[in-house]
């Protein structure tokens, strides 16, 4: 090879559930911008690989969540791991972004850095939230650390590791992406007068299996009391479409229900803004449905031992996303046994309420006025570009942390 010819930039990505394939495909739009022969890798689905990113682990393979769940899939967790840890080894990346995803990210940041390779780590773990002590610790997995909220820098970079606060990226992806609801109705083929709820149970099997048969109980009970209401249901590219209708065939709707309900692939920002109400698991979806600005009910559930450890780790009252970044309770949120078809239905017909909805939309202001500016993307494409190049992270970075 010509000395004078730079070698193929590489980068590694980390991506293992839906909202983190979405982060990393669009910082893949921005980075082959900026770096055209750059040869990306990883782990990831199928939003990674249409943006030009060689999967070599599909993120369906590992996207469990929960201690028992964990522990049940040990198995290809830990092969899927030393597959990427191979390809560390086999194609030397010049640099491993790891999205979220946070314990079996951590595991291959850290042998990441036992090789030698940069670790860009987006997505902070909530530290705020429970086990404050891994923000002492966390430079074993990151040498740069790029975080959502604000708040969140010093709560790391008191501990010398380079922090920086690069923006929500569903700012951008909402503000560019999302149609009207009269456009949304169009694409999904839906009623452009009737009311619409909008069900989504998740994107990972476990907790589809665990929400859907008390989303559909709860849209019979809805649809009982207004015959004209329609359902619509996206289904997550990760999930298996016959799978999916096994699942709503065993949740047994009824004959009505079943005429009223649509199913759509993929789209869920489309029925977010298609919908008048939406009934949604607990994570990334329910704070982008408080940007797009339609009222919600979230629910969870998880396995019992999960979900007791969890509580007991917990410093936060709420794990709605909304209602943490405002600090109140906005949206509703029913965990466990509360997520029941009682319960919900009757906080869908409350935010279905003139009043209701006011009051969700208005909290959907505050949330986008508290999550700040766009340009994550281009901010964290800079961050790894020049990470990349080899640039001094701590001393040459600091300047992205002024953007508010």
């Amino acid at each position: 090879m010509d000395s004078l010819t730079k070698p193929q930039p590489r980068i590694m990505f980390a991506a293992g559930e839906a909202s983190g394939d979405m982060y990393a495909a669009e910082l893949m739009s921005r980075l082959a911008e900026q770096l055209p022969e750059l040869a990306a890798f990883g782990l990831g689905g199928a939003r990674s690989r249409a943006a030009g990113i060689e999967t070599i682990i599909d993120m369906d393979q590992v996207s469990v969540m929960g201690l028992v769940e964990v522990l049940r899939h040990y198995g290809s967790l830990r092969a899927a791991l030393n597959t990427l840890i191979e390809a560390l080894d086999r194609r030397r990346p010049d640099l491993l972004i790891a999205i979220d995803f946070q314990e079996f990210n951590q595991r291959l940041a850290r042998a990441a850095k036992a090789r030698g390779i940069p670790v860009l780590f987006f997505v902070a773990p909530q530290v705020w939230a429970w086990r404050p002590g891994r923000a002492r610790h966390f430079d074993r997995y990151a040498d740069h650390l790029a975080v959502l909220f604000d708040f969140e820098v010093p709560l790391f970079a008191q501990h010398g590791l380079p922090t920086t606060h690069v923006g929500h990226p569903l700012i951008d992806l909402i503000d560019r992406k999302t149609p009207s609801q009269p456009a949304a109705r169009k694409t999904l083929a839906l009623p452009a007068d009737a009311p619409i709820i909008g069900l989504l149970p998740g994107s990972r099997r476990g907790e589809i299996e665990r929400l859907l048969p008390v989303f559909i109980a709860t849209a019979d009970r809805l649809l009982a009391a207004e015959p004209a209401r329609q359902f619509v249901l996206p289904r997550a590219d990760s999930i298996d479409p016959d799978w999916l209708t096994k699942q709503i065939d065993r949740a047994a709707p009824s004959a009505t229900l079943r005429d009223r309900l649509t199913i759509t692939d993929s789209n869920a920002r489309a029925v977010m803004a298609a919908a008048d109400a939406l009934l949604i698991a607990s994570g990334t979806a329910t704070l982008e449905a408080a940007l797009i600005g339609t009222p919600q009910v979230i629910a969870y559930r998880s396995n019992v031992l999960t979900y007791a450890l969890a509580r007991g780790l917990l410093r936060i009252e709420r794990v709605g996303l909304p209602n943490i970044v405002l600090d109140r309770p906005a949206v509703p949120e029913r965990i466990q046994h509360a997520a029941n078809p009682g319960r919900l239905a009757a906080d869908i017909e409350a935010i279905l309420s003139a009043s209701g909805a006011r009051e969700q939309r208005y909290a959907a202001g505050e949330i986008r006025e508290r999550l700040g500016a766009g340009g994550a993307f281009e901010r964290l494409a800079k961050l790894a570009t020049r990470m990349v190049a080899g640039d001094d992270t701590a001393s040459r970075l600091s300047d992205l942390n002024d953007h508010r």
